[in-house]
């Protein structure tokens, strides 16, 4: 199974975007969607799940302020702002958006992961996305410029 992990578009998918998302099973956004249609564009692809962020309507429907999702028996959990170590509350990825920097940070026996903006990186690095694909004996987390290029980060989780 693979899932594309995307965070702050702000209303606008860059046209590189819709090649890497070609071959995934779902899509996870992680807040500042900017519209309710780009989600639905997202939808024609792949199963999409989303949270709110700063700049989305508060209280709707579609964009819950957090999320937790059972994957293959792994746990992601989903917000917009970042989490600190002091909020993990067990294993699993958390996932976030808001700093528009790539992050995959280990803590303990759980990762922090942030797959930069889409649409408005930050600091030195180029506009991102991350892809997670779950296999029975182990995960693969990338994080990956979306206009090519070599990826930002990759990691390979071994699983029980």
């Amino acid at each position: 199974m693979r899932i594309a992990l995307i965070s702050d578009s702000h209303g606008h998918l860059p046209h590189e975007l819709w090649e890497h998302l070609e071959d995934c099973d779902e899509i996870l956004h992680l807040g500042d969607l900017g519209s309710l249609e780009l989600l639905a564009d997202l939808a024609a692809i792949a199963p999409t799940f989303a949270v709110g962020g700063n700049v989305d309507p508060p209280g709707l429907r579609e964009l819950p302020p957090r999320r937790e999702l059972e994957r293959l028996g792994l746990t992601l959990r989903l917000r917009h702002e970042p989490w600190s170590a002091r909020e993990l509350a067990g294993d699993g990825i958390y996932l976030h958006g808001h700093t528009h920097i790539p992050r995959v940070e280990r803590s303990g026996s759980s990762y922090i992961v942030c797959p930069g903006s889409v649409s408005r990186p930050r600091g030195q690095f180029p506009a991102s996305l991350g892809t997670l694909d779950l296999m029975p004996d182990r995960s693969l987390l990338r994080l990956l410029p979306i206009a090519g290029g070599i990826p930002l980060a990759e990691l390979t989780l071994l699983r029980p």
